[in-house]
């Protein structure tokens, strides 16, 4: 059995159903975003979120952390894996890169579902400054779902309002009829 590697936009759900789906798939939950968290940490001594080291570091050089980050991941064990939202469209990771990690599934959830719970947690820097944040996340989430689309070996629709405990006993029964 191959790890289960939840992909999507911000705040679409990867971490909260991938807390619940590994629970009830009995495997270790790894989030890639507190990963990074932990790596910068051991590299700089200072704690900071994601959104702080990427204020930090800049695209170029977080996308380099992030691309270390995402290739420690790869476990013989199976796991459940939560990717940051812009993992996919790292310049660094390949699309061999990502499948190494397992099988890619991916949380595909309206824009607008997802948009209006970006903005309620704050906007990040790549849409904070832009003139128009609203159109850039859809320019920036149109791109992203191509690449979704592409990777994906199991897409988990997100359209209904299911509770997480439903969606991670859905997302469970899925997994387990595609390994068969």
């Amino acid at each position: 059995m191959r790890s289960a590697v939840l992909v999507g936009i911000k705040h679409c759900g990867k971490s909260t159903l991938g807390r619940l789906l590994a629970d009830r798939l009995s495997r270790p939950f790894i989030d890639s975003d507190e990963e990074l968290e932990k790596t910068y940490f051991l590299q700089t001594g200072r704690r900071l979120t994601v959104r702080e080291i990427f204020r930090a570091l800049g695209e170029e050089s977080f996308r380099t952390l992030e691309a270390a980050t995402v290739g420690s991941l790869v476990s013989a064990e199976p796991e459940v894996i939560a990717l940051g939202g812009g993992a996919v469209s790292n310049p660094r990771l390949t699309e061999k890169d990502l499948k190494a990690l397992g099988t890619i599934v991916w949380l595909d959830v309206p824009d607008e579902t997802a948009y209006r719970r970006i903005a309620a947690e704050g906007l990040p820097p790549f849409l904070a400054d832009a003139p128009d944040p609203r159109r850039r996340f859809a320019e920036i989430n149109a791109q992203r779902k191509l690449r979704f689309a592409r990777l994906a070996d199991v897409t988990f629709k997100m359209d209904r309002e299911l509770a997480p405990d439903e969606a991670a006993d859905s997302l469970a029964a899925i997994l387990e009829e595609y390994r068969s």
